[in-house]
């Protein structure tokens, strides 16, 4: 029996940009899915979470959480010998929220599954393994970040990574007192796969439109030839990549005040140019802007709903229950907020 630990993960900034070529700077938290992976006689699934228990004579998608373990399967076994498994879950990683649970499963079951039969493949190609299992076996169309945070990170540390290339170096989170907080808004993201794939075709039609093979050949003086609803979503990747840059160099030089300001820039980015907001996000984002301590919020993950990550130089707690009260009694929703600290990539446990 293999043992695994795969975190989830936040990204700081760069939102809807790996999957345009562009930059991000993730990093992984301190909450975790966990998997425990032993050889069977068929195909068994467990989640501790879900209380469900999958039993299958042969891999197949079922249109549950388990098309992510056994979409991971399926890749590996185009290269490698993978008899049956039985696959228990557990996790402390809040789902729906933005936290890439599905790619730290993937990477717990990948990575459990290398560690069971000695496969002989590295980190980065899990990372591909894995990316090509949510994108072609569970069908969202997700950037290549998730996977890659998921596995490649480094405690006390972000990722700049450069998604055209696969080129990254380790950031030091010199956060000078700050803290990261995440607060769940309770909007479950109902919307994240159909209009996730949908921001993703009007940004291939962005480039077809301009005869480019890659944003990175794209440039500001081009957008004047798109329509609005397709200028808006190009501004939003080139400003975004422009903000990576400014956030990577605002932890060099522990300039958190900076830091903070591009966090706020990327959500008024997100919500109105590549519109994956939503009212109850802006509410909080719009609160938190009246607390002189919150140096800086926005949306993170997907969009349209989920969470909101928050810098500030003050406990949080502090603020939350006037807040959790006042968006209560306007969206009938509770909220509940989160200290997240960095962490390791996924690794064997035992």
């Amino acid at each position: 029996m293999v043992e695994v630990l795969a975190p989830g993960r936040v990204n700081i900034i760069g939102e809807h940009t790996d999957y345009n070529d562009g930059f991000v700077l993730p990093f992984a938290i301190d909450k975790h899915v966990r998997v425990r992976i032993e050889r069977a006689r068929c195909w068994e699934f467990r989640s501790e979470n879900f209380k469900e228990h999958i039993v299958l004579e042969r891999i197949e998608r079922t249109s549950t959480w388990a098309d992510y373990v056994m979409g991971v399967i399926n890749v590996l076994r185009s290269e490698f010998e993978i008899p049956p498994v039985t696959v228990e879950i557990s996790s402390n990683l809040p789902t729906g929220a933005g936290f890439s649970s599905s790619a730290a499963l993937e990477l717990a079951v990948g990575w459990g599954i290398k560690e069971l039969f000695d496969l002989p493949i590295t980190k980065l190609e899990m990372v591909q393994v894995c990316h090509r299992a949510e994108n072609e076996f569970v069908g969202m169309r997700c950037g290549i970040m998730d996977q890659f945070s998921v596995a490649l990170s480094k405690k006390d540390h972000a990722i700049f990574l450069d998604t055209a290339n696969l080129e990254y170096q380790h950031v030091p989170l010199n956060l000078d007192g700050a803290s990261f907080y995440v607060i769940d808004s309770s909007v479950r993201r109902s919307l994240v796969s159909s209009e996730y794939n949908r921001r993703r075709n009007e940004c291939e039609e962005v480039l077809k439109i301009l005869g480019k093979g890659s944003f990175r050949q794209v440039e500001f003086e081009d957008l004047s030839k798109l329509p609005e609803v397709l200028r808006k979503r190009a501004r939003h990747v080139l400003e975004e990549n422009r903000r990576v840059i400014d956030a990577v160099n605002a932890l060099k030089n522990r300039d958190m005040r900076r830091l903070g300001e591009v966090l706020y820039e990327s959500h008024e980015s997100l919500e109105k140019l590549y519109e994956v907001s939503c009212p109850q996000i802006d509410y909080i984002v719009e609160w938190l802007k009246q607390v002189p301590s919150v140096l800086g919020a926005r949306i993170f993950g997907g969009g349209f709903g989920g969470g909101i990550l928050a810098l500030s130089t003050d406990p949080l707690n502090e603020f939350a229950p006037k807040l959790a009260k006042t968006y209560e009694s306007r969206f009938g929703l509770p909220i509940s907020l989160m200290k997240i600290s960095s962490d390791d990539g996924v690794r064997r446990l035992n």
